[in-house]
């Protein structure tokens, strides 16, 4: 039954893709490009020099709590002790009501903590609440490993030592600054890099990408962070306030993209307003995983890195058609396809 819904999804997104472009082409509005470049004629850095990148998605949710310093923290120690190693971590920022930065994927606190039993309340959203309020939760309450939940018993003192309570995107940065992070970082960069992405729209999402910029800034990181949202508003607030802030295409960009690759268009002609293409994979939607698409993309200096691969087949198939970067839950897989 998921197989079905999957061919499904793959279907239908092909006939939007193929209908969004038709029209866009057809009523002039499939012009998502802006007149920008990064790079000023040198290679982009996010295009992969020899191997696949690899990028432990939501700082590799598989293998330790999602967005949390433990993922960060049991990364480190891989790479240290001769497991796999991270080559660009990606995670996902929420806004606080005193306007702090957090680590969190979903819009509520449910998935993943004890937000219910602390908070008193379903569907606790984090703009609702301070940051010292958020730091009463367990971030890890809801893993689970081998069917069980290895993080529920622990008690306070073991949580704040295991680094499982909400942490902020400061708190993050100084970890992988830290000698520690530092001594296993990417030798060609010296330190690592990060896809970032801003979860929240509209004010609260401009909002969140002041502060962003501001700390991107202060830690000298904005050449080592790929910004990107779902949010058109974020997206244009970004170009127009923040040029020198590297981000990944927006979804109508993608689209573009895909009808211009399609077309064979002349993308040096419009510009191109993002440094990565940031698209997904899977057996169903194999049409945006191919060596010829890649290698459209490396010709305007576009990076392409793929999203969420969690299975060592495709993890393989996307090294072989040249892919920059793949975003998996399961780094330690990754890393055992991509550089093992």
């Amino acid at each position: 039954m998921i197989r079905k819904y999957k061919v499904l999804f793959g279907v239908m997104l092909g006939l939007f893709i193929l209908i969004f472009g038709v029209s866009c082409c057809v009523i002039g509005i499939a012009d998502c490009a802006v007149d920008k470049n990064y790079f000023s004629g040198e290679k982009n850095s996010y295009i992969a020099e020899d191997a696949t990148m690899v990028s432990a998605h939501r700082a590799g949710s598989i293998l330790a709590p999602e967005n949390t310093l433990n993922a960060f923290k049991l990364g480190i120690h891989e790479a240290t002790t001769g497991g796999y190693t991270v080559d660009i971590w990606e995670f996902d920022l929420h806004i606080t009501k005193d306007n702090e930065l957090i680590l969190l994927h979903d819009s509520t606190l449910d998935r993943t903590s004890d937000s219910r039993e602390v908070l008193g309340e379903k569907d606790a959203r984090p703009e609702d609440y301070t940051l010292e309020e958020l730091r009463r939760l367990n971030m890890g309450y809801n893993f689970e490993r081998d069917g069980s939940y290895p993080f529920r018993p622990l008690s306070e003192a073991e949580i704040n030592a295991q680094g499982l309570r909400v942490c902020t995107l400061e708190e993050v940065l100084d970890y992988m600054e830290s000698p520690e992070a530092k001594a296993v970082a990417p030798a060609e960069y010296g330190k690592f890099r990060y896809i970032i992405e801003i979860k929240n729209s509209g004010k609260l999402g401009e909002k969140a990408a002041d502060i962003l910029y501001d700390t991107l800034k202060e830690y000298d990181l904005l050449d080592d962070v790929v910004f990107g949202t779902f949010n058109q508003n974020v997206t244009d607030y970004v170009d127009e306030n923040y040029p020198d802030m590297l981000r990944s295409s927006s979804i109508c960009e993608v689209l573009d993209f895909w009808f211009a690759y399609l077309t064979g268009a002349d993308l040096d002609k419009r510009g191109v307003g993002y440094c990565a293409l940031q698209i997904p994979y899977s057996k169903t939607l194999n049409f945006l995983g191919t060596k010829e698409l890649v290698d459209y993309a490396h010709k305007y200096n576009i990076a392409v890195q793929y999203w969420t691969i969690n299975e060592a087949d495709d993890v393989e198939h996307l090294r072989s058609i040249g892919a920059d970067c793949v975003m998996s839950d399961d780094p330690d897989m990754c890393y055992d396809v991509l550089k093992g």
